[in-house]
């Protein structure tokens, strides 16, 4: 546990560091789709990742195989630094620091990750509804990330951060339900008390 919170520390310093140079350059934008595809790439590819996000193989074909693959195909910041993670033994970082660079140059630009949850997809104006609601809430710009569950019936369910705001029929449906039961319990407890009264 305490190796996992050191490697994300580790990973948010030198996706700050990242950072800090593509905004001087003005890639940040690019740097972003880049580090997060090669790290989705790594994902995907296991011989990839033990191959390239690790210290496993030959340092010098390491280097000169990113050379190969990534000068001139991303942007000359992002080159740089595989090349200067990779000679400091922090290749492995790469994921993490895609998302650490992801949340950093997020908090830059005030916008927050809002997870939206519906029967199907949403329209121009839902989209804008939701990203309303949450600007007036924290103030932040919304980036949604949308997901598709067709046991929601209608309605949503939106997450952002540890706020969870569900508005989906399912979950009516069973609050109505809830009442309706807590209703008739306490019908038959007061109906019962009634009769054991009126027996007296």
């Amino acid at each position: 546990m305490a190796g996992d919170e050191r490697a994300g520390d580790l990973a948010r310093i030198w996706a700050v560091a990242l950072l800090r140079v593509a905004e001087e350059k003005g890639v940040s934008d690019a740097v972003l789709g880049e580090i997060e595809e090669i790290a989705r790439y790594g994902e995907e590819n296991p011989g990839f990742a033990r191959v390239f996000l690790s210290s496993i193989g030959a340092a010098d074909q390491r280097r000169a195989a990113f050379e190969r693959i990534l000068r001139g195909r991303v942007s000359e910041v992002f080159a740089d630094f595989v090349q200067v993670l990779d000679r400091k033994g922090r290749a492995g970082l790469l994921p993490a620091v895609a998302r650490a660079y992801r949340a950093a140059l997020q908090a830059a630009r005030c916008i927050v990750d809002v997870e939206v949850v519906s029967v199907a997809p949403l329209g121009g104006a839902e989209r804008e509804r939701v990203a309303a609601a949450v600007r007036r809430r924290t103030g932040l710009e919304a980036r949604l990330i949308e997901r598709i569950d067709p046991s929601l019936l209608g309605g949503l369910v939106v997450r952002v951060r540890d706020s969870k705001f569900d508005s989906s029929l399912r979950t009516r449906l069973e609050r109505m339900r809830h009442a309706l039961l807590e209703r008739a319990t306490r019908e038959i407890i007061q109906g019962r008390t009634q009769l054991s009264e009126e027996k007296r």
